[in-house]
């Protein structure tokens, strides 16, 4: 039921889109994540819509897709919600994410919550953090997790961006705990006849002893709002839950 409310509330979000005043995305993803016992693949649908009404900012976003691993077909969602305070300059407010994987063995659920913002600290030049606490499943015991992440955009023109982030945090099994550290780095360009972009990425997530996940991604996207920073100005979060949507670099 739970998986069926996220999913249904995702379309109704994406399918109104249009009739909202603000802007956002819909695109197609592709990753490769590899381990030194594993790799996997993964297809996702994903997309953004947000805006401003005054100084009350506002985002929805998620994803659906499927990771092969090892030939373990492993469906997978996300959504999130963003309500924020909005100036020129800068923006602070909470968020609620959630992300859900299902295959043959199990059904794992994920939720984070917390508080995000960005500072323009020039105008091509973008100051990123978040701080969220949550719960996860991980092998059929609850998880309390809470990660840091800080990051920046920087524009080298109003269409092509390039950024990086990096996070901390730790996962509670109630009997001993760990931590875990992730960074990222990529790069959006939008071309100037059409708006339609091309992304690519890299991130690495250390879960100590469990070791290290790294994620190559590709993507396309078509947007809906302006130029790329435009775009970034009204969708400008993308807070990630605590562990599996790090893991897969999910949207």
């Amino acid at each position: 039921m739970k998986k069926t409310a996220l999913l249904a509330a995702l379309a109704a979000a994406f399918v109104s889109a249009p009739a909202l005043a603000g802007g956002g995305h819909v695109g197609v993803g592709y990753g490769t994540t590899e381990t030194d016992v594993t790799d996997g693949d993964t297809w996702q649908l994903e997309g953004a819509f947000g805006g401003a009404n005054g100084s009350v900012g506002y985002q929805i976003d998620g994803g659906l897709g499927q990771t092969d691993v090892d030939g373990d077909e492993i469906e997978h969602h996300t959504i999130a919600g963003h309500l924020y305070w909005h100036t020129d300059n800068w923006n602070l407010g909470g968020v609620v994410a959630t992300a859900g994987l299902e295959d043959d063995v199990q059904d794992i659920d994920e939720t984070a919550y917390g508080v995000e913002g960005t500072f323009n600290v020039a105008p091509n030049f973008v100051l990123l953090g978040s701080y969220t606490q949550g719960e996860t499943e991980f092998l059929s015991a609850d998880v309390d997790t809470w990660n840091a992440d800080i990051g920046v955009n920087f524009y080298i023109n109003d269409n092509f961006r390039i950024g990086g982030v990096v996070g901390s945090g730790n996962l509670d099994f109630g009997i001993g705990d760990l931590d875990i550290s992730s960074y990222g780095v990529g790069a959006e360009w939008q071309m100037a006849s059409m708006p339609l972009s091309f992304r690519a990425g890299y991130n690495t997530v250390d879960a100590d002893v469990f070791g290290d996940y790294d994620t190559f991604t590709l993507g396309a996207r078509w947007n809906f709002g302006g130029t790329l920073r435009e775009r970034d100005s009204v969708t400008p979060f993308e807070t990630s839950t605590g562990l599996y949507q790090r893991v897969y670099a999910l949207q």
